[in-house]
């Protein structure tokens, strides 16, 4: 059990969780790339040129960056099994940290705003930074870096941001023009309610209001 599902409110919920992307161990996967280069150098050189003596230098430097890779990879993959992202339906988690923790905590109501940044490799490959701005003046901006999927962790965010619920809200009022029978209507309602547009009170409130009218 992490620290979230152990700090949860009474009837707070989880509504995602972000993990880091493979991306996050590059300089392990560079080191190692390094040392299969340097291997394969070492392999060839005792073959070509055994009486040279380049082989074993080069074959000791390949593992040196085979440690180091080793070094790395373990580090990184103890501080992912830490580090948490965490979207609730009443605030946002951000620990991380192995032997000194840092844990911030930014209720929904002071986010501001939720942008994602992606470069050309973070699209192609399902990764990108997301960067929430809040109204807090000692947090300010906080940086979820390098996590997989994170249009998923914005969109889980967004759709529970009060003035998007607000927003949600008058979707589901304007979304059922008169036109619409009854049916229709409230499988329109019941889609913004999937997709977190309107909140459960607002929800039950427009379907009694579309009930009395059959």
């Amino acid at each position: 059990m992490g620290y979230a599902e152990k700090n949860l409110a009474p009837g707070e919920s989880i509504l995602h969780r972000a993990r880091y992307h493979w991306v996050f161990y590059r300089v392990s996967l560079l080191f190692l790339l390094l040392a299969v280069l340097l291997g394969a150098s070492a392999l060839y050189a005792s073959r070509v040129s055994p009486a040279e003596g380049i082989a074993r230098p080069v074959g000791w430097l390949a593992l040196v960056f085979a440690l180091f890779a080793a070094i790395s990879f373990l580090f990184r993959r103890v501080r992912a099994s830490t580090d948490e992202f965490v979207v609730t339906d009443r605030r946002v988690m951000l620990k991380t940290g192995i032997f000194a923790r840092e844990i911030e905590q930014v209720p929904v109501e002071k986010i501001q705003d939720v942008k994602v940044q992606q470069g050309v490799f973070g699209r192609m490959l399902g990764y990108g930074t997301v960067l929430l701005e809040t109204a807090s003046e000692r947090m300010g901006m906080l940086t979820f870096p390098d996590i997989s999927a994170p249009e998923a962790f914005r969109n889980a965010l967004w759709g529970h941001l009060p003035g998007n619920a607000t927003a949600g809200a008058g979707k589901a009022a304007s979304a059922a023009p008169s036109h619409l029978s009854p049916k229709e209507r409230l499988a329109e309602l019941e889609n913004l309610r999937q997709q977190g547009l309107v909140t459960t009170e607002e929800y039950a409130a427009k379907r009694s209001e579309i009930l009395s009218h059959l």
